[in-house]
This record gives structure tokens, sequence and C-alpha cells, in this order.
């Protein structure tokens, strides 16, 4: 009874552990999708007032990189689902069985960073100095926000 306990308590533990790894990694990398920022690109280029033509070469733009970015995102899933699996799996695991695959993962969203890069000077460059400053100030807003929603949640707990 005692070893089913353990047993039970030890798988818990693991799969907590995969899902806040899975969750991290996730989270991380993702055109638009970053750390602090939420979805905030796309949803900025919908308060700037593009015209037609700028909308155009948005989503020709945005075209341009979609095969690559969806590539590379496959293959972080792929990465994460290994890294999930090895984790999660019954056997005895070495750090050093999840270095490659932790490798690829951080190569991965380096390769996912510099394509969405691109993306982003390629459509700021459609953008018209008006535009930009209307960008900055949509940022400023966001920041404020942001801030506000914090105070209103309190303080972040502690750890213990």
């Amino acid at each position: 009874m005692a070893f089913r306990k353990k047993y039970f308590a030890f798988v818990g533990a693991a799969l907590i552990a995969a899902g806040l790894l899975t969750a991290s990694v996730y989270a991380q990398g993702r055109p638009g999708f970053h750390r602090g920022g939420g979805m905030t690109f796309p949803l900025m280029l919908r308060g700037l007032n593009l015209t037609d033509d700028q909308k155009a070469q948005v989503k020709q733009l945005m075209a341009n990189h979609r095969s690559t970015l969806h590539d590379l995102f496959s293959q972080l899933r792929t990465a994460r689902e290994d890294m999930s699996n090895k984790l999660l799996s019954p056997a005895a695991l070495q750090e050093s069985e999840l270095t490659s695959t932790n490798q690829q993962i951080a190569l991965l969203r380096n390769q996912i960073a510099d394509e969405s890069l691109k993306m982003a000077l390629e459509i700021r460059g459609v953008l018209t100095p008006d535009q930009l400053a209307k960008a900055a100030q949509l940022r400023q807003q966001m920041r404020s926000l942001h801030s506000q929603m914090r105070d209103l949640w309190g303080p972040k707990p502690q750890a213990q």
C-alpha cells in the first residue's frame, strides 16, 4: 500500500513537472505570442488604420513567412513532444539524455524569433511615421492597462 502511494505521488509530480515544462516551452518563441506581450503585434496593426494597400502588403508579407514559420513550429512541437515523452517515461533518465533535445528546442526558438523579426521589420517598412507613432502610443496604453490589472490582482504570492 505504501509503495502504491509513493508510486502515484511520483507519477503525479512527474506529470505536473512535464506540464509546466511544456507550457513554458509553448509560451515562448511564437510570433505575436511572446512573454509579456501576448498577441500585441497583430492586434496593434488593427489599431493603426491601415489602408487597403497596406493591408494587402501586410497580408502578402505574412504569407511569405507562413511556410517557414509553420515548419519551424512543427519541428518545435515534435521536439517538445519528444522531451515530454522522455520525462514521462518510466525508465531511468539522466540530464545528459535531454541535452540534445533541449538544445534543439532552443535552436528552433531562436530560428522562430529570427524569422518573426524579419517579418516584423518588413511589416514595419509598410507603416507611415504617423502609424509608427500611433503604435508606440498603443504600446504605452497596453503597458498601463497591464499595470492596472496587476494592481487589481494584488501582490504576487511569496515563494515558501
